[in-house]
């Protein structure tokens, strides 16, 4: 948060009196210019919604099963284009609370495919949160929690999308690059470039740590308009142009019929 053009330090979960107990994640947020993390990341099962096991979401029929309470909204719609819509929700909620938690505030989150669990509205199917089997914990390596994030849930989540639903692995990594790209800016911005040098090295190398080719790598682009200003840009279109009723994302979409 910035103050008189100052940083202010952040709240650490170290700080926290409770820090290896049960920590409050809304608290740790507030109001903060990251309030919008409030209600993402819960510790106990909602009183409304329907909550699924993340594992179970690679499983083709309960995918479909969700997938076709969400395309009551775009009836006659492209499928591909309604499921990457669907994912940006998802992806959203996978790296934006998570991020601001890791590298903000040091907390170190089990967040792999088999200990997390979705929670979705009854009557859409649309994503509203995540309900969290493991306790959060002190980390000093933010960038390790969100390579191990990105290992552990969104490449197998993203590999049986691709497989169950026919959307290409490049649109869904896309889409969890550009949510990733924009989170960790923004921690930059509200704080100091260094808290997030690790995480923006997993969008900017070609390589994951310790080897293996990194799927993210070249999917945000900076571009230029013609006055100068620099502006970012998807490699693979999300699709959600084709979506009635659902705004283009304008410059940041790489093909002209999406940027309206």
């Amino acid at each position: 948060m910035e103050t008189n053009g100052a940083f202010q330090r952040p709240t650490l979960i170290a700080d926290h009196p409770v820090a290896h107990q049960a920590v409050d994640l809304d608290g740790l947020v507030g109001d903060s210019p990251f309030s919008y993390c409030r209600g993402k990341l819960l510790s106990a099962l909602p009183q409304m919604g329907i909550v699924i096991s993340c594992r179970d979401l690679c499983d083709r029929a309960i995918f479909d099963e969700i997938i076709g309470r969400y395309a009551q909204k775009f009836p006659g719609s492209d499928r591909r284009a309604i499921v990457s819509m669907w994912t940006l929700y998802y992806f959203s909620m996978l790296t934006i609370a998570p991020s601001v938690h890791m590298f903000v505030h040091r907390i170190g989150l089990s967040l792999e495919i088999d200990r997390l669990s979705l929670v979705c509205n009854e009557q859409t199917g649309e994503p509203e949160a995540f309900v969290m089997s493991g306790r959060p914990d002190v980390t000093t390596d933010p960038a390790g929690e969100l390579h191990r994030l990105m290992l552990g849930h969104a490449e197998p989540i993203i590999a049986a999308i691709a497989a169950n639903a026919g959307v290409a692995p490049k649109l869904l990594w896309n889409n969890v690059a550009a949510y990733l790209s924009w989170i960790l800016k923004e921690i930059a911005h509200r704080h100091e470039p260094v808290f997030v040098e690790g995480g923006l090295a997993l969008l900017e190398e070609a390589q994951w740590p310790g080897g293996g080719r990194n799927p993210m790598f070249g999917m945000i682009r900076i571009a230029r308009q013609q006055c100068g200003l620099e502006f970012v840009r998807r490699k693979v279109c999300c699709l959600r142009y084709n979506l009635p009723g659902v705004g283009g994302c304008g410059e940041a979409c790489p093909l002209p019929e999406g940027r309206h």
